[in-house]
């Protein structure tokens, strides 16, 4: 599994197919949380923690999902 803020990843072809080869489940922050400060980011991964691991147990990877910033709204499905 990974996290990360760089959603460029999903837009380089090479990237994606990287992404796909290595049988992951990915987890890209939306992009509100550039602009949002670390100890914030930290509680809503903290918070959302459960709910991807939930994702882990029942996708098969690879995966990949954006995780947003507000708690009531759910992870979305990313094409890979």
């Amino acid at each position: 599994m990974f996290v990360s803020g760089d959603g460029r990843v999903l837009k380089n072809p090479a990237e994606r197919a990287a992404l796909r080869s290595a049988g992951l489940h990915g987890f890209i922050l939306a992009p509100a949380y550039q602009k949002t400060p670390m100890n914030q980011v930290a509680s809503v991964l903290v918070w959302r923690w459960p709910e991807i691991l939930q994702i882990t147990r029942l996708l098969a990877p690879p995966s990949m999902h954006e995780v947003p910033i507000n708690k009531g709204t759910r992870l979305r499905a990313l094409p890979m």
